[in-house]
């Protein structure tokens, strides 16, 4: 059984959404796990967790830069050498076609030529969701997490600036990326619909997408 994902920008609802879908999967009666991070969890989910959450600047070609760059072109091809056995039904969430996006708007030729020569070897998903949300409400939910402190993330980093323009087309080479590798991609917008009926729309699709042997 392939993985499922759950993309979508930052802000965007993922982790909340992602929850309500598992308890509508277990309900149904699947033992659904969310992935953050490799498939293989461990050790290296520890620093893949940790590199993603760095706060602070990270000069290119620095040793921490190299190493977060090796690891997220490196993290598809381990995920696809680390699927779950079949009937283990697994969502993850945030997949490397954000970084590939992100180094194609950045013009990191390099990084992204690395995804498109080793994209044959990238695990395969069974489909996936796409959220999108507009980009006033992302930095409004930022601000909130700011100010809770649920997140010590840059504004600047996460939003171009922020800069609506670069953002969306850092969406839109995202959305152009899944388009291309992941058979069944379902787009929502997470602006204002209920994440309850969110998760139950993206629940069905998943199941629908597993059933297919995808």
């Amino acid at each position: 059984m392939r993985p499922y994902a759950v993309e979508g920008l930052d802000c965007s609802g993922k982790k909340t959404i992602t929850r309500l879908v598992e308890d509508l999967l277990r309900q149904q009666g699947f033992q659904p796990q969310t992935v953050i991070g490799p498939l293989i969890g461990g050790a290296l989910g520890r620093l893949d967790a940790r590199l993603a959450n760095l706060t602070g600047p990270v000069p290119r070609g620095s040793a921490r830069d190299l190493l977060r760059r090796g690891l997220y072109v490196t993290e598809p091809v381990i995920d696809r050498m680390a699927r779950r056995p079949l009937g283990t039904p697994v969502i993850k969430v945030s997949t490397h076609f954000r970084a590939w996006a992100r180094a194609e708007l950045e013009d990191d030729h390099r990084m992204a030529r690395l995804y498109s020569a080793t994209s044959s070897a990238h695990v395969r998903f069974a489909g996936a969701t796409l959220l999108h949300t507009d980009f006033p409400v992302r930095l409004k939910r930022h601000r909130a997490d700011a100010e809770a402190g649920r997140t010590a993330k840059d504004a600047a980093r996460r939003f171009f600036g922020p800069d609506r323009d670069a953002f969306a087309r850092w969406h839109n080479a995202l959305d152009r990326l899944m388009t291309a590798h992941v058979p069944h991609v379902l787009r929502l917008d997470s602006t204002t619909t209920d994440t309850a009926e969110l998760a139950t729309r993206i629940a069905l699709h998943a199941t629908t997408c597993w059933e297919r042997g995808q």
